[in-house]
């Protein structure tokens, strides 16, 4: 079989063994990326984050050995972003953080390479991240009913299980709510806290309605959502609804808003606690997670906007969450601080550049609004791996596409595609 050189990439492919081998890539890193997001290695004080780990190694290899794709418009944008920090560096005459630039480095090198698939390949990863998600979601359901119907703590919790040396630290495993009972809000056990839980779970009903529409694991999902209580991955199906909504027909949009409908008259009726909704009081508290990761970036933002000395620098790397006193920064919020404006410029850039791609399009809008503007998830591996793995790495070759129903199920298949 002849080896052939993508114009657009930097590496040599050869066709049936390559993608094959992608797909293989791929269900592996996912997997880690859901079963293993909890554990690190090194000491407390920097840890390295084990899917991170395994997805980097992984990747150079690939790349090595010329089983994927580094894009050229994508190296571009990296080597530009990385270059403009380097130059805001050495004109804000500070140290700043090594690790913490090494580390963006390590992040951001995922968005470069791309893995081209079938049709049918695609499917296959998208319908694996989908399967992959099926226990932590039954896992939600499961701490939900259990403490509400028992009054117990959360019988399912790896922090009580394991040492706190190899798990990731820095995050609430154990979210009471409210938080004077044991109740605690359900994070799927594999997952590190409750907002990612709903945030995984969100993607997955995404992702299967936009693909396969299996009403069994469209439910699923959905209910894991709302059980976790996160209103990380409530806000992701609200940015996402229209989206999704789009594509349908009016009697099926009628019936999604008389479900919605039906379901808020039963929560109201039986005094449950809806997420993103039973929150909102937290806007109003200024030590509440709602301020800490909406009002306060947003404020800061337009401060550092009206700043002329952030310019061309910042404060330096690893400075931003010192200065301004928050742990949920905005990824925009947190470059403009550290290296300046035209260094977020350069960052928004290299972002879009790695977004386009008309698929998968109701999760790369929804994810990167949550992404960008919900928490300080610049330098959150869990985020960004989830990111790259399900809108910009694997990418589907562009081929004829007709919708398939089977009864109440639907799939897409690829015209003359095996």
């Amino acid at each position: 079989m002849k080896a052939q050189i993508s114009r657009r990439s930097v590496g040599i492919t050869t066709a049936l063994p390559r993608r094959e081998d992608g797909v293989t890539f791929l269900n592996i890193q996912i997997f880690s990326l859901i079963y293993l997001q909890k554990f690190a290695i090194g000491p407390i004080s920097f840890q390295l984050d084990v899917p991170m780990m395994i997805l980097f190694i992984s990747m150079i290899w690939m790349v090595m050995s010329n089983r994927l794709h580094i894009r050229l418009e994508r190296l571009a944008g990296f080597l530009l972003f990385f270059g403009m920090c380097l130059m805001s560096q050495v004109i804000s005459g500070t140290d700043g953080s090594i690790p913490s630039i090494l580390y963006l480095a390590v992040l951001y090198s995922f968005f470069l390479v791309t893995v081209e698939l079938t049709q049918a390949g695609y499917l296959s990863v998208l319908d694996r991240f989908v399967k992959f998600m099926i226990i932590p979601a039954i896992i939600m359901i499961v701490q939900f009913s259990f403490q509400k119907a028992t009054g117990q703590p959360d019988p399912i919790d790896m922090n009580h299980l394991l040492p706190p040396s190899i798990l990731q630290q820095g995050y609430c495993y154990d979210l009471h709510y409210p938080w004077y009972v044991p109740f605690s809000r359900p994070n799927g056990f594999f997952l590190l806290e409750p907002s990612f839980a709903s945030a995984f779970a969100a993607a997955a009903a995404i992702i299967e309605i936009t693909y396969f529409r299996r009403l069994r694991y469209i439910l699923l999902m959905l209910v894991g959502t709302f059980l976790s209580l996160g209103a990380t991955g409530t806000s992701l199906l609200i940015v996402a609804a229209p989206f999704l909504l789009a594509r349908e027909k009016p009697g099926v949009i009628a019936a999604v808003v008389v479900a919605v409908i039906v379901a808020l008259l039963t929560a109201y009726m039986f005094n449950l606690p809806l997420p993103l909704v039973s929150r909102t009081d937290e806007l109003s508290s200024s030590n509440s997670s709602g301020t800490d990761r909406l009002l306060d970036p947003a404020k800061d933002f337009i401060s550092l906007l009206s700043n002329p000395a952030f310019l061309f620098s910042g404060t330096g790397a690893g400075s931003s969450s010192v200065l301004l006193g928050a742990t949920s920064t905005w990824p925009m919020v947190k470059i403009l601080q550290e290296y300046g404006l035209v260094t977020m410029t350069s960052f928004v850039m290299f972002y879009l550049c790695c977004i386009v791609g008309n698929f998968n399009v109701p999760l790369k809008i929804s994810l990167s609004v949550i992404y960008g503007f919900t928490g300080g998830y610049l330098l959150s591996p869990a985020m960004v791996e989830l990111l790259a793995l399900t809108c910009f790495m694997v990418v589907p070759l562009r081929t004829k596409t007709m919708r398939v129903a089977t009864g109440p199920e639907f799939r897409l298949r690829s015209a003359g595609a095996s």
